[in-house]
């Protein structure tokens, strides 16, 4: 499979227009006509990760965190360097990754044997819009198919939306126009009314199907902003564990199912045996949700959290670090993978620089 092929899988898996504007998820270094049929998966972009790379035989590495993040000008690091030498290509599913609909959050979820009930947040590197197209009645059924393949009409579970209104519209055409009927007089035409709702990502294609299949010689397309969000996407999940659990109990949990050295536990000045119902989760660095997970949860396993943000928290935290948080999601990029019929390569936990690196003492 070509990486051009690859990337056209990764905007159904996670969508690049998803990532925050701040990101640089997608294709860090490759040609996309070069073939792939081995692929190695790994949180970071190292030497070892090259090495493995190279010893199995890959084309490809599969990387959450992107290998390029500030403006290159120049080539001279030696690890971009052996990349582009030995032919590999790069490719980063970072924020996108994060707040796709099967996401960084949902590995974690599943790793630790919680049940997902949705979101935290709704925040995504894209802004939302209602299309907004008047067409005749009889083609309708015809524009509403060309949006809804080009991926408008998708919210959550539900796909193929839409709403639909009948209205009657009148026009008079300059001698130099081509109306749809009545030229030269006061033109009437029963109409139907559609709205689409739209991710900004798709928003272009979207236009251009519905103005490709729209029989105007002027249609009348319009679109706006809408603040609610697509329940699919988001930061961070609201979760439950189906089995009584205390908060002692869940920090051991956590540091047994990620097989992480130490945890930290901020308790907010409740009882070690406190029984949890509700537990937000965010891989990685989630300190900014914990306001958020405040009004949702009884308790937020993330990484990074900060001196003062543990000072600050109302509920209880529990620390699992970053790479921890993370590594579940190898095993999500694998089964991606593996759908597009590949062979992917994964880097084992212990592999990973930070875990070789880091002492607990």
């Amino acid at each position: 499979m070509k990486i051009i092929e690859i990337m056209k899988q990764v905007e159904e898996f996670a969508p690049l227009g998803l990532a925050f504007s701040w990101d640089n998820s997608g294709l860090q270094i490759g040609d996309i006509n070069s073939e792939v049929e081995n692929v190695y998966i790994t949180l970071d972009v190292t030497q070892t990760a090259v090495q493995k790379a190279l010893e199995n035989g890959c084309q490809l590495i599969l990387s959450h965190h992107p290998l390029i993040f500030g403006q290159l000008k120049n080539i001279t690091n030696p690890l971009y360097l052996e990349i582009i030498k030995n032919n590999l290509s790069v490719i980063s599913l970072h924020t996108n990754l994060d707040v796709a609909e099967k996401s960084v959050n949902h590995s974690l979820a599943q790793k630790l044997g919680l049940e997902v009930i949705g979101s935290l947040s709704s925040e995504t590197g894209t802004t939302n819009y209602i299309i907004v197209v008047y067409c005749p009645i009889e083609d309708a059924e015809k524009i509403m198919q060309s949006a809804w393949n080009a991926g408008a009409g998708k919210k959550g579970n539900y796909y193929n939306c839409a709403n639909k209104q009948d209205s009657e519209a009148y026009y008079k055409a300059a001698k130099n126009a081509h109306p749809y009927k009545d030229s030269g007089v006061q033109g009437y035409i029963t109409e139907t009314c559609l709205q689409f709702f739209c991710e900004g990502f798709r928003l272009n294609e979207v236009l251009a199907a519905i103005r490709q299949n729209h029989p105007y010689e002027t249609p009348l397309i319009y679109h706006y902003e809408v603040m609610n969000p697509n329940p699919a996407y988001g930061l961070g999940l609201i979760c439950k564990y189906n089995a009584e659990i205390n908060l002692q109990d869940l920090a051991i949990l956590v540091k047994e199912r990620l097989n992480c050295p130490q945890v930290k536990l901020w308790t907010a000045n409740c009882e070690l045996y406190k029984n949890i119902n509700r537990i937000a989760v965010c891989g990685g660095s989630g300190s900014s949700l914990i306001s958020v997970a405040q009004n949702y949860a009884d308790v937020f396993i993330t990484g990074d959290i900060s001196y003062h943000s543990f000072l600050e928290s109302k509920i209880p935290l529990i620390d699992a670090g970053h790479f921890y948080t993370e590594y579940p999601s190898l095993q999500l990029l694998a089964d991606f993978v593996e759908r597009l019929k590949l062979h992917p390569f994964l880097m084992l936990q212990n592999e990973h620089l930070y875990a070789q690196n880091l002492l607990i003492l």
